[in-house]
């Protein structure tokens, strides 16, 4: 297949993303209202175990077999604090200024490869980061207004992302995509489910449609998005990801009545454009 096939099909993975990652932040942002976070998100594990168990039925048990466990475990712990940062996040501030805050994942990605990997932290690499982070001041805008908890959690949560990135990194060394992400949610559905238990709220029938849905659409973003960087290069499909930020932000305006600022804007495009730059210096060193 020609590397423009690739491309285009590529693209089209990242679009299928957008949409659903789009539609996991709506309902969440819908459901947060009435069930905390720590429910959403075990709901969200579960349904996704479900999907999912197909994958140990064609290739047996022997799928699980492991000798990594304690990396699983250190992975599903950063994957959990990060999807709840997000979850929480989603519920305290508007679905925009969530959606331009966790852009940010790709950066602290690049500084935690640095710091914990020992990887090679060029010129690009720093451009890329100081623009990063000068995007999260202008959206922030410290000292002139106040930086709030769901834009903490948020960012924490991107923190805890990118470490859970880096858990990937070592464990696909060794093992294969299907143990990785089985584990992941094996392990993630106790440390969700302790905590709900303890503020649990019956939903109604509709709200376990919905509940669901949170986790079918983010089980399915992680997938596209998986396809579409395993399909084409990332320099073709990043700029594609930005189109979260006007799907999401509509949402938050026409069903919730949000609104997004100029800062929110021009901060999030300072953002994207340094992971953007970042992922086209990256896809040219692995050529």
């Amino acid at each position: 297949m020609s590397q423009q096939n690739n491309a285009l099909r590529g693209i089209g993975y990242m679009l299928l993303a957008v949409v659903v990652w789009s539609a996991m932040m709506v309902l969440v942002r819908a459901l947060s209202a009435e069930y905390t976070s720590f429910q959403i998100l075990f709901i969200r594990t579960a349904a996704a175990l479900l999907l999912l168990t197909p994958l140990i039925g064609r290739s047996g048990v022997r799928v699980l077999k492991t000798r990594r466990f304690p990396m699983h475990l250190m992975r599903a712990i950063f994957a959990y604090f990060g999807m709840l940062g997000l979850f929480i996040g989603i519920g305290e501030i508007p679905l925009a200024d969530v959606v331009s805050l966790s852009f940010m994942q790709p950066i602290f990605i690049v500084i935690l490869a640095a710091l914990l990997l020992g990887e090679k932290f060029g010129g690009m690499r720093l451009a890329a980061t100081l623009g990063g982070f000068a995007g999260v001041l202008i959206l922030l805008r410290p000292g002139f207004s106040e930086i709030g908890f769901g834009a903490a959690v948020v960012l924490g949560g991107a923190v805890s992302y990118a470490c859970s990135n880096m858990c990937i990194k070592k464990l696909t060394s060794t093992e294969g995509i299907t143990t990785t992400t089985l584990w992941v949610n094996i392990l993630m559905c106790p440390l969700a489910g302790i905590p709900a238990a303890f503020y649990w709220m019956p939903p109604t029938s509709t709200d376990l449609f919905l509940l669901l849905g949170v986790g079918i659409t983010g089980t399915a973003g992680i997938w596209f998005i998986t396809r579409a960087y395993a399909t084409a290069d990332m320099s073709s499909v990043v700029p594609f990801d930005f189109l979260r930020l006007p799907l999401v932000g509509a949402a938050g305006w026409l069903l919730f009545n949000e609104p997004t600022d100029i800062w929110t804007v021009v901060g999030a495009l300072v953002i994207f454009s340094s992971t953007y730059l970042l992922a086209r210096s990256e896809s040219r060193h692995r050529v």
